[in-house]
């Protein structure tokens, strides 16, 4: 069954995130996974062809492969003992239910043996492709589509069906009770959301998670407001779930169950 949460309660949900630094809870920072990315370096960073000696010996690190396109790459920090770079992709690479990443991220690092020198040599420690996302505190990471075993929603609705997928590790179990809607802001043009899940506690198994619907409740109809997912950046319209399924949206389809 799904959980309804409504305005006021997503306001204080919010609230509950002001425990998570200034610069995190402004927006100003932004997560490719567990990485911290500044916006402003987004906008405003150096092209890694400005890398300085640390950079460029980082670049020769072990197991860090070669990059031609060091203009397409932006610096988010260089030190004697870190480099971190990003870029975004040229072409958005989509994932399973939802996921669509736009960027890729390098993690390189000074550790293990010490080299003629004294210090630890430089290693790969992260390269990966992601989305990127505002931190939501104790909440975790959730893709959200249109449920389409639902109506679509319509000028009226003051109710909206999706599908929320988490992304942790949850024994392969639906999010049933935990999902959270933490933020909701409406304009003339859009309904902004937030979503995200309360991640279970102890060992789990990470075989992938089947979707939860879940019903988001508007203070006034929806018009020709447009629903967007404000956890991304930048924001992205939600649209339906192709290919999202859930043992619930298959029964309703088949007339059966409901929320």
């Amino acid at each position: 069954m799904s959980r309804a949460v409504t305005v006021g309660t997503a306001v204080l949900l919010l609230a509950g995130l002001a425990g998570c630094g200034t610069a995190r809870a402004s927006g100003e920072i932004v997560m490719c996974h567990h990485q911290e990315v500044p916006l402003r370096g987004l906008r405003d960073g150096r092209p890694a062809t400005e890398l300085g000696p640390d950079g460029r010996a980082a670049l020769k690190g072990t197991e860090v492969r070669r990059i031609d396109d060091l203009a397409g790459w932006t610096i988010v920090e260089e030190s004697d003992t870190r480099v971190a770079l990003i870029r975004e992709l040229d072409t958005p690479h989509s994932e399973s239910q939802g996921m669509v990443f736009t960027h890729e991220f390098l993690d390189i690092e000074r550790f293990g043996e010490r080299d003629g020198n004294g210090r630890p040599g430089w290693h790969m420690r992260a390269s990966s492709r992601c989305d990127l996302r505002r931190d939501l505190g104790d909440a975790g990471t959730a893709d959200v589509a249109l449920d389409p075993a639902a109506p679509p929603p319509g000028r009226d609705s003051r109710q909206v069906a999706v599908l929320v997928h988490e992304r942790d590790c949850a024994d392969g179990r639906r999010a049933d009770g935990r999902v959270r809607l933490i933020d909701i802001e409406s304009t003339s043009t859009e309904v902004r959301i937030v979503i995200g899940v309360q991640p279970l506690s102890g060992i789990l198994t990470c075989q992938g998670n089947p979707p939860t619907p879940f019903t988001v409740e508007l203070d006034e109809p929806l018009g020709d407001r447009v629903l967007i997912d404000a956890s991304v950046y930048p924001p992205r319209r939600i649209v339906e779930g192709a290919g999202w399924t859930s043992r619930s949206a298959r029964r309703r389809r088949s007339g059966g169950g409901g929320r």
